[in-house]
């Protein structure tokens, strides 16, 4: 293409333009520098030069990245995407698509979701895309960061003393001092090399500083103050922290400015910086709204709320802080005091960094308990009703398997369910109207014809009681039960569960302990239904979802506010309660199960009391706890479902006013009998004539 002399000065502006961004992003002015990558952005535009422009859609969501604002910097990754999408067939397109999936693999390891973005850089290495050298280097030091979260400090080091290699054949300073910074956290905190790591840092901080990089500054002086700290250095680590956290409110970087006011918690022991801490966190979670990018955000923070959790000042505030540790906030004992039935129990757990206790709040009152090691149960008189909320490993717990004095299982003395948080407990609903036995109440999808597709569910079979079991499921229940297997049990059947009062799910499911939003479930097809598609489901409407399938409640701690496991999926996607699964269960004792499951709910119990006497029947039965106490139930589990009229109650009463219909006519033909007795009828014999006397 041909570019007219003012085409051609227009080009060179909009190139000074990108070079000048750059300068003020690296110094830190983020302000200034989006407005000028705006100004460049616009010229390419301008002058049809479409893949310049892309490149400076992806330097304005560095910005963003930078300024915390990372739903904002997703989104302009899109248009960047979307861009080189457009003109696929230019030559440039894939160079400019794998530059966006690098910064998105960054964001996805800022938001906490580290196996996300290992799945996305081992994409962009098996593809051997990645030629632009400064693209690589930049890779492999991202790649070392997420090495060292994942536990593998050694990998950590040997991915940024490559990149840092990379950098410096380059002659790439800020990458450069990026890596060392890196190498110099893993030193401090993995291996505990803190002398080695202090002259690191403090060699990036003259390095950043002669070459006026606040935001490197910023960062050698946020871990500078942690390796003083471990050092036994409170003053020196505070001098570091304060001066980190006067950069970032001028730089606005959120996500350094609730580590500098956490780190000044620790070395003040002022619970008030916490706090300020909190509310750093809270207000940048606040920015992603509805969009499912914030789930899990919270999740690599949980050090801020353990340090409120154990500092507050009574009950109260540490349910207050607990519950935002999860994503919800306004929860109140009084609120859930009014909420909880009379015989009932709320428990909530806190599994802290070097302790453990467990709110229990009842009508009567809210008492914090600490535990002992390996003791889950508070030791005071417990209702008859417990419900729930685990925290982090606790989420694999199975509670109802816990041994009582007297007694051989908790499930023996207790009706149990959980929650995923206490803000799930409500007020009970309205008693709900009953139906009548031609509408719809069971959506049962089963026993799919099988062809994994995924790396370990190669050794996936049909499984023979699936179908049996949804039949049992549909004779027992009063309502009218739509049932698919074999090819027919796709996942697309999931779309009309909104109709069904009860879905049921009787087929293979893996969780990921690794990658939870990689946990699935099997449908015919093949076809699977990852936990992150669970949430665009709408399951308003759906008053229980059974999981009878394997490891449906199981995927790793629950922390933060992300659903770790599908159950937890099915709930936030509108469901009333569910009833999973903690490890893989036997066909045929899931099959059984499940007939006495039903067979309560059927006859009006609660899905908790009937899951309750489905287990006690279990029991009696001398089924080992591997059978039954791997079912959980969460949710509404204490409410009862819609009822319905059975046919054999519609029967009955239609043949007992059939037969006051025929008892009532009989009695009306007796009563009309015995009233035509005593009438007159005309006499044949003559008239008497008068006697004279």
């Amino acid at each position: 293409m041909t570019l007219s002399l003012a085409a051609l000065a227009s080009d060179s502006e909009a190139l000074r333009l990108n070079k000048l961004g750059a300068d003020l992003l690296y110094r830190g002015d983020y302000d200034r520098a989006l407005e000028t990558f705006e100004r460049s952005r616009l010229l390419h535009h301008q002058l049809g030069e479409f893949r310049f422009e892309a490149e400076r859609w992806v330097n304005i969501g560095a910005i963003h990245f930078y300024r915390g604002r990372y739903l904002e910097a997703w989104t302009v990754y899109e248009s960047a995407s979307t861009l080189a999408f457009a003109h696929a067939a230019e030559p440039w397109s894939a160079s400019v698509l794998e530059l966006v999936e690098v910064n998105r693999a960054a964001l996805l390891q800022k938001l906490g979701r580290d196996q996300d973005a290992l799945d996305l850089y081992a994409r962009l290495r098996r593809s051997g895309a990645l030629p632009d050298q400064t693209e690589r280097a930049q890779m492999l030091s991202n790649l070392g960061a997420l090495y060292r979260r994942l536990g593998d400090p050694y990998k950590a080091l040997e991915s940024e003393q490559a990149a840092l290699d990379i950098f410096r054949r380059l002659g790439n300073l800020d990458g450069r001092l990026g890596a060392m910074k890196n190498m110099a956290i893993a030193r401090a905190i993995d291996f505990g090399d803190l002398r080695a790591a202090a002259r690191l840092f403090t060699e990036v901080l003259s390095i950043a500083g002669a070459a006026s990089n606040r935001r490197e500054v910023m960062q050698a002086r946020l871990y500078l103050g942690e390796t003083l700290f471990r050092a036994g250095d409170r003053a020196g680590a505070d001098r570091e922290w304060t001066q980190a956290l006067l950069l970032a409110q001028a730089l606005q970087a959120p996500e350094e400015q609730w580590k500098a006011l956490y780190g000044l918690g620790r070395a003040r022991r002022s619970y008030d910086h916490f706090r300020q801490a909190a509310q750093v966190i809270e207000s940048s979670r606040a920015g992603f709204g509805l969009s499912p990018l914030g789930g899990g955000f919270l999740a690599g923070k949980r050090d801020v709320y353990d340090a409120l959790i154990d500092g507050a000042p009574d009950a109260g505030a540490r349910l207050d802080w607990l519950e935002r540790s999860r994503g919800h906030g306004g929860v109140t004992s009084d609120r859930l005091r009014a909420l909880l039935p009379p015989d009932a129990a709320l428990l909530v757990y806190w599994l802290g960094p070097a302790r453990s206790a467990v709110l229990c709040i009842t009508r009567a009152g809210t008492n914090w308990i600490e535990l002992p090691k390996g003791v889950w149960l508070p030791d005071l008189p417990l209702p008859p009703k417990l419900i729930v909320v685990p925290d982090g490993s606790l989420a694999e717990v199975a509670f109802d398997a816990l041994p009582l004095p007297g007694a051989h299982h908790l499930v023996e003395r207790h009706l149990t369910w959980q929650l995923p948080s206490a803000a799930y407990l409500r007020a009970p609903d309205l008693p709900k109207p009953r139906r009548w036995p031609w509408q719809m109440q069971l959506l049962g999808v089963g026993d799919p014809q099988v062809r994994a597709l995924l790396r370990g569910d190669e050794n996936w079979t049909r499984l023979p009681r699936a179908a049996a079991e949804l039949e049992a499921a549909a004779r027992l229940l009063p309502g009218r039960s739509d049932l698919f297997t074999g090819s027919q049990a796709g996942k697309d059947r999931l779309q009309a569960a909104p109709a069904y009062p009860l879905l049921h799910l009787a087929t293979h499911a893996a969780a990921d302990y690794d990658n939870p939003a990689r946990s699935r479930i099997l449908f015919a097809g093949p076809q699977y239904l990852f936990l992150r598609d669970v949430a665009a489901l709408n399951l308003h409407g759906v008053e229980l979802v059974t999981l009878s399938a394997c490891q449906t409640e199981a995927g790793g701690p629950a922390r933060g506010d992300a659903p770790l496991s599908l159950g937890r999926a099915f709930l936030q996607a509108g469901a009333g309660a569910v009833v999973g699964t903690l490890w893989a269960v036997r066909d045929q004792a899931a099959a059984t199960l499940m007939r006495h499951f039903y067979r309560e709910l059927s006859g009006g119990e609660t899905p908790a009391a009937a899951l309750r006497t489905a287990k006690l029947a279990m029991i009696r039965q001398g089924a080992p706890s591997k059978d039954w106490a791997a079912f959980v139930l969460s949710g509404a589990g204490g409410e009862p479902l819609t009822p319905y009229y059975s046919w054999s109650f519609l029967l009955a009463t239609a043949s007992a006013f059939l037969a006051a219909i025929a008892i009532s006519a009989g009695i009306r033909r007796r009563l009309l009998t015995r009233a035509g007795s005593p009438s007159l009828r005309p006499s044949q014999a003559p008239p008497r004539r008068p006697s004279p006397e």
